[in-house]
């Protein structure tokens, strides 16, 4: 709660802008979605996730400020929901940026275990920040917004197919055969 906090603090007093890029956010909800070329690389899916996680963070403390201003550091709950926003997307773009390294200094195949950690986190991630955002935006915003933002929450926290069996067994095999947690 204290990053929450301390990001409306400095949004109240203009050292940070949130509400321009939370307004480009509502912006882009109105936009149809960009389906042109699809990029090819190791983590393109997970960076377009994490881009989108920046957006849900944006859209539903923005949406907060502006709907409670005054009265929302008194809700807990919805400061809370935002706070877990911020943290999972912190955690999934700072793995993300990790494992790139990794594989940029070794090679993919190296660095097969952590890549498919990288994802699953990503994958995982993608459904804690929806369930987040639905519980933050279900508590104070109605009808056709209410609407709206969960439209766009949805289509934000979407993730390409991915088989979490699969990476999850590929990273138990590993930590079987070190015998010890090896990250």
């Amino acid at each position: 709660m204290l990053i929450v906090d301390m990001l409306l603090k400095r949004a109240m007093k203009g050292e940070l802008d949130i509400m321009g890029p939370a307004q480009a956010v509502a912006k882009d909800l109105m936009s149809i979605p960009d389906f042109g070329a699809q990029e090819t690389g190791l983590f393109v899916g997970e960076h377009k996730a994490v881009n989108n996680f920046k957006k849900v963070c944006l859209m539903v403390a923005g949406a907060a400020a502006q709907k409670l201003m005054m009265e929302l550091g008194k809700q807990q709950e919805i400061l809370t929901n935002i706070a877990d926003l911020i943290i999972d997307t912190y955690v999934a773009e700072s793995t993300l940026l990790r494992v790139e390294k990794m594989v940029s200094m070794q090679s993919e195949e190296a660095c097969a275990t952590q890549v498919a950690i990288a994802k699953t986190l990503v994958y995982d991630v993608a459904d804690r920040i929806n369930k987040a955002g639905k519980d933050a935006l279900n508590s104070f915003a109605e009808g056709d917004e209410l609407r709206m933002m969960l439209m766009g929450l949805k289509r934000f926290t979407k993730t390409e197919a991915f088989n979490p069996r699969e990476a999850r067994q590929l990273i138990a095999v590993k930590l079987i055969e070190e015998n010890k947690y090896c990250y």
